[in-house]
């Protein structure tokens, strides 16, 4: 797990907390967050503190996890999503919940967590909810370009369970409680399972496995956005004065010219001291690819693009390109390994 005080360091260096929560709130947003402690969780932490227009209050289950996590503008608070009761000192009136927590390969568990969270929601009357879901609800039949009314056909028990959230926010919730949910294509950053097995493929395996990769997917598409990108797409969510009445919002990454097999490989190999050159620079053809993807369960079309045109109208902009944000990942996982 990346330490928040290095995402700090390298964020917002000269940061300085100057307020007390108490007089802080008058003039700033509170953002009660969910599974802070995880991959996004952190990143969208040191985002806020950086900005330091935020109050947070952070839910965990093990103060332990934010133990790096010290300044005049958070509460730690004690608690679990699967405890009804523990909920009722995390959430606060009037204030905006960033739902980030998911549990790993429990439909039950997560259908249970957002319940109790809607139950103490209204019971408190919080202002705004937005719940981060994943685009790949949308199951993967889905060609071409994919937008917000693109009609949802999850497979599988992540998407349903993903999708099962949604619902039970889009019909639990009641009017006075604003709701907008985030649908992020595969994320990637520090600290973050994506694009993992890529890099380590490219620094530690041979050159003809590398080359065979290159050859069947040098012209696929890939759907990654940075977390980065995630993080300032969330804060916006958060912060807009347009009300939100169960609006959904895609955001990637895919409108970027990097954001293909070819010049990912491209990018990580340009920060290793090993580069595989291919000679032989050749590719299966796109019709093959298209057909080699239809035959693989469980994947999405080579050629999918996820659109994020609506919450660019909200006013969303990037802050960093993919090229950088693959950059700064493999330059933070060689980091690692040689502190």
């Amino acid at each position: 797990m990346l330490a928040l005080h290095r995402l700090l360091d390298h964020r917002a260096p000269q940061f300085r907390p100057v307020f007390d929560c108490v007089s802080f709130t008058k003039m700033n947003h509170i953002l009660a967050i969910t599974g802070g402690s995880g991959f996004l969780g952190r990143h969208l932490i040191a985002e806020c503190i950086k900005q330091n227009s935020f109050c947070l209050r952070l839910l965990t289950r093990d103060r332990s996890r934010f133990h790096d996590l010290s300044n005049n503008v958070t509460t730690i608070c004690e608690g679990d999503l699967l405890q009804l009761a523990s909920l009722r000192n995390f959430l606060k009136p009037d204030i905006t919940i960033i739902h980030l927590a998911y549990i790993n390969n429990n439909e039950a568990a997560n259908i249970r967590a957002t319940l109790n969270l809607v139950h103490v929601a209204k019971q408190l009357n919080v202002k705004r909810v937005v719940h981060c879901s994943t685009a790949v609800v949308i199951g993967f039949k889905a060609k071409g370009v994919v937008t917000e009314s693109t009609v949802p056909q999850p497979r599988g028990d992540y998407q349903k369970t993903k999708y099962r959230i949604e619902e039970i926010l889009r019909e639990q919730l009641p009017p006075g409680i604003e709701l907008a949910i985030l649908r992020p294509a595969e994320i990637v950053g520090p600290g973050g399972m994506g694009l993992q097995s890529m890099i380590q493929r490219l620094r530690y395996d041979g050159s003809l496995k590398n080359f065979i990769y290159h050859f069947i997917l040098k012209s696929r598409r890939f759907n990654y956005v940075s977390v980065y990108n995630v993080a300032s797409a969330l804060i916006l969510l958060a912060t807009t004065p347009i009300k939100q009445m169960g609006e959904i919002y895609n955001i990637s990454d895919d409108d970027d010219a990097d954001n293909n097999y070819e010049s990912v490989e491209k990018i990580i190999n340009s920060h290793l001291e090993y580069k595989h050159e291919h000679h032989v620079d050749i590719e299966l053809p796109q019709s093959c690819l298209s057909l080699l993807f239809k035959l693989l369960p469980n994947h999405s079309p080579p050629n999918r693009v996820y659109s994020y045109s609506k919450i660019s109208a909200l006013g969303y902009r990037k802050v960093i390109s993919l090229r950088a944000a693959i950059s700064n990942l493999v330059l933070s996982e060689m980091n690692n390994e040689n502190p």
